[in-house]
C-alpha cells in the first residue's frame, strides 16, 4: 500500500499548476503550467480548507476510470456494491496522502517543474515534465508524465507515470497480488487499515 504516498507527490504537482485561466488556452501543457492562485492560500492550513482542496482535487482527476483501470480483469467479477466501495476507498486514500503532502511540500520548491514535452493524439494527451524534489545539491530530480483525456473543453489526468511507473500498473499489480493470494475482503480490510492510520 506504499504506492498512496509515492503517487501523491505527482498529483500534487499537477494541483498546483492548476488555473482557470488554463481552459482558454485549450493545451494540456497549458492546464498543467497554470498556477492556481486559490490553492496558494488555502495550503497555508491544509486541515481547515481541506474540502476546497478537495474539489481542485476533484476538477483534475478522473477517479472513475483510475480506479477501474487500478482493479483490472477484477472489476467485472466485483458486484457494483464491490465497485462503490473500493472506489470510494482508494479515492479517499489518494486524497488523504494529497492533502497531507500538499501541507509538507507546497511552497517549498517554487519553480520546481520543467516541462519537456507534450504529444497530443486526438482526445488524448501526453505532457512530460522534470521534478525536482527538494533544495540543494541533494535534491531528487525524476520524470512524470501525465496522462490526460479531453473532458469537454478541459483535460483531466487519468494516468501518471514516474520513472517510468505507471500509477495505475503500480496499483494493478498490488491490488492483483492481494486479491489472488488472499481474497477481494483483504485487500479491502488492509485499504481500509491504512485509510485508518
Amino acid at each position: 500500500m506504499k504506492t498512496a504516498h509515492r503517487m501523491a507527490l505527482p498529483i500534487l504537482f499537477c494541483i498546483t499548476l492548476m488555473a482557470q485561466n488554463a481552459l482558454a488556452n485549450n493545451s494540456p501543457t497549458a492546464w498543467l503550467q497554470s498556477f492556481d492562485k486559490k490553492l496558494q492560500p488555502l495550503v497555508k492550513n491544509t486541515k481547515q480548507n481541506n474540502a476546497k482542496i478537495l474539489q481542485i482535487l476533484n476538477q483534475m482527476m478522473n477517479f472513475d476510470a483510475l480506479c477501474r483501470a487500478s482493479l483490472g480483469n477484477h472489476w467485472d467479477a466485483r458486484t457494483e456494491a464491490e465497485q462503490k466501495e473500493f472506489s470510494q476507498t482508494l479515492r479517499a486514500l489518494i486524497e488523504k496522502n494529497v492533502v497531507k503532502r500538499l501541507g509538507d511540500t507546497t511552497g517549498k520548491n517554487a519553480n520546481a517543474i520543467s516541462y519537456t514535452g507534450e504529444k497530443i493524439n486526438g482526445d488524448n494527451a501526453t505532457v512530460t515534465t522534470i521534478v525536482r524534489d527538494g533544495q540543494g545539491p541533494r535534491a531528487a530530480e525524476f520524470e512524470i508524465v501525465y496522462k490526460l483525456a479531453k473532458k469537454g473543453n478541459a483535460w483531466i489526468v487519468v494516468d501518471m507515470d514516474t520513472d517510468g511507473v505507471s500509477l495505475v500498473s503500480n496499483y494493478r499489480s498490488q491490488f492483483h497480488s492481494i486479491i489472488t493470494k488472499e481474497g477481494f475482503d483483504k485487500l479491502m480490510q488492509k485499504m481500509k487499515d491504512k485509510l485508518a492510520e
